[in-house]
């Protein structure tokens, strides 16, 4: 039962796939640290045997075991670093793509979870080629070179020990003296980039507004107390290194002198003088290399923190029960959103329900709801309380993307993506299923539903016309609408959440958008769209009233135009044909006091 917790954190899961590539990094790095042994032992046998002896023969053999035996440690040197490379691409092809389907899909995610998932993730999988893990792999073998100093004569050791055991309590207070201030540090430079990155989006707002001198000195403000803050940890780090350096030479030029001394009272050979001193320089480097690495090994380890908390939400990319494509019924029963963070309540108990090929018109005064409940009824927002059913189906039942196909959703501020105007009306759908005439007919067909393919021709190269990173595309407003309308339209969905699609049309645009409401009318595609436009009203089968989060109304067309003075049921003559006219004097008023 645990594993399969475990499995939904495609984080733990990818990193116990590559369990075996780090056992086997493990085990070279014992045949490797062995093989560190080899100079040393080399040095011994020189002193000793060669030069009391002056043997030739034994010289030439030792070095063609030093240099056989160096050449293996190269290779496997090398072979370490590749398992841990093939593990950071591992780790990559396994967890990424879940990763970035939870950034993009996460409803728990907050905004800052989503901005620096994907740099935790790279974070860590880089420490996996970096000196960081290297040292880590190095140093439970710290206890056999202070053993072996024990061979060599227990004074030695006993320094060993103690110089090993001084530069682990330095690592240790180097740790606490830096983790708080890296873990803010890392936080303050992400928002510091966010910041900054939302200001270059509004560039043009802010030289027409004269605010650059101030965005600039604000700018400058955050970068002052990061730096401030990173040269603290930096100092605080430095320190430590510098006394962690002084330390290991000291301790290295005292083996030196205590092997002299012991070789002066013949308790040693003259060989072992240097050999103790190399072997206790082996026992110390790691501690030195995690020192050196400890801004890498703090950031990956509250990279991993992070990340693994994030992998806790719940995993969109869990298979589910393909169900058949939607009719188009919505039904919303007790739909309650509160505004993120607060207890602000945007919609209140919303209940409501539209039959399949009915066109509902979303009316109310600005902040009543609308755009709310358009993103909560299209999937992209997750509600507090209640839920949203299509075709009888809780959207949570439903496949996302396969549920996406069928919907066409418009939001009030039309985002579109730094890409070719016909990659944005197909959704990117030749990355998934290819390119071809097919898809160039299907975004032409949504185009001209849209009214937007006369317009498309006339920009710089057409379709293939490729938006900039910057806030519209480099479209205008209207522009950006029939554009962010084709793509809503794409596909023929039977599902349509429109915010305000005519909210930057003119007369001829409208029209045109009143069309296109006839076509999916006659198509059967359930519509519900947002307007502060009473014209748009000819076009609906239903009108549904917002304000303050509630509904106020929701009723058929006719009578939600009847004047306030004539009781339900009782219609003057001609009224309702007055009405589908868009003559309702007494209406429009009513609905315009609404808007």
């Amino acid at each position: 039962m645990t594993d399969g917790l475990y499995d939904l954190n495609p984080l733990r899961a990818a990193l116990r796939a590559c369990k075996r590539h780090f056992l086997f990094a493990g085990l070279f790095s014992g045949l490797i640290n062995i093989l560190y042994l080899v100079p040393s032992i080399f040095m011994l046998q020189v002193y000793d045997r060669v030069v009391p002896t002056r043997g030739g023969a034994t010289l030439f053999v030792l070095t063609l075991i030093l240099t056989v035996s160096l050449c293996v440690f190269a290779i496997l040197d090398s072979v370490r670093m590749r398992l841990l490379l093939r593990a950071s691409v591992r780790l990559e092809r396994m967890a990424a793509s879940n990763i970035l389907h939870r950034i993009l899909g996460a409803g728990g995610a907050t905004a800052l979870q989503r901005a620096t998932a994907m740099r935790d993730f790279d974070t860590l999988r880089g420490t996996l080629t970096g000196p960081a893990i290297i040292a880590i792999f190095d140093a439970p073998w710290a206890p056999i070179y202070i053993l072996i100093c024990f061979l060599l004569h227990p004074w030695i050791g006993a320094l060993a020990l103690v110089a090993t055991l001084l530069l682990t309590a330095v690592a240790i207070a180097s740790d606490f003296a830096t983790r708080k201030g890296v873990s803010e540090t890392t936080l303050r430079s992400n928002a510091s980039y966010r910041s900054q990155d939302y200001s270059i989006q509004a560039s043009e707002v802010a030289r027409s507004l004269g605010m650059r001198e101030a965005l600039v000195r604000r700018h400058l403000h955050e970068r002052a107390d990061l730096v401030r803050r990173q040269g603290e940890v930096a100092e605080s780090s430095g320190t430590f290194l510098a006394i962690t350096k002084f330390l290991r030479l000291l301790f290295q030029s005292l083996a030196l002198a205590l092997g002299a001394w012991l070789a002066i009272n013949q308790s040693i050979s003259a060989g072992s003088i240097f050999a103790a001193s190399l072997i206790l320089g082996r026992a110390l480097q790691p501690v030195e290399q995690i020192l050196n690495a400890l801004k890498n090994v703090l950031g990956a380890r509250n990279a991993y923190r992070g990340l693994d908390e994030f992998c806790k939400l719940p995993d969109i990319t869990i298979a589910r029960t393909a169900l058949p494509a939607p009719r188009g019924k919505v039904e919303v029963s007790n739909l309650t959103v509160r505004a993120p963070g607060s207890d602000r309540v945007l919609l209140k108990n919303i209940n409501f329900v539209v039959e399949p090929g009915q066109i509902v018109a979303l009316i109310g005064p600005s902040g009543a709801g609308k755009s709310t409940l358009l993103r909560v009824l299209s999937g992209g927002l997750e509600p507090d309380e209640g839920e949203v059913r299509i075709d009888d189906a809780r959207l949570d039942d439903w496949n996302r993307e396969d549920l996406g196909r069928h919907v066409g959703y418009m939001p009030q501020t039309p985002t579109l993506f730094p890409a070719t105007v016909h990659a944005n009306i197909s959704r990117f759908q030749a990355a998934v299923e290819g390119g071809g005439e097919a898809l160039d007919l299907k975004v032409v067909h949504a185009a001209q539903l849209a009214g937007a393919h006369e317009l498309i021709l006339h920009f710089a190269e057409g379709y293939d016309t490729r938006l900039v990173i910057r806030e519209g595309g480099g479209l205008s407003a209207g522009q950006r609408q029939v554009v962010a309308l084709a793509r809503a339209l794409f596909d023929s969905p039977s599902l349509l959440f429109l915010d305000e699609p005519n909210a930057h049309l003119d007369m001829n645009g409208e029209s045109r958008l009143m069309h296109t409401l006839g076509e999916l009318r006659k198509r059967g595609a359930t519509v519900i769209v947002s307007t502060h436009r009473t014209g748009l009203l000819q076009a609906v089968d239903k009108i549904l009233l917002l304000r303050d989060g509630e509904v106020q109304l929701f009723a058929n067309r006719e009578d939600a135009l009847r004047p306030q003075s004539t009781p339900v049921g009782e219609q003057p003559d001609g009224a309702a044909a007055g009405t589908d006219a868009g003559h309702n004097d007494d209406g429009d008023r009513r609905l315009e006091g609404a808007n």
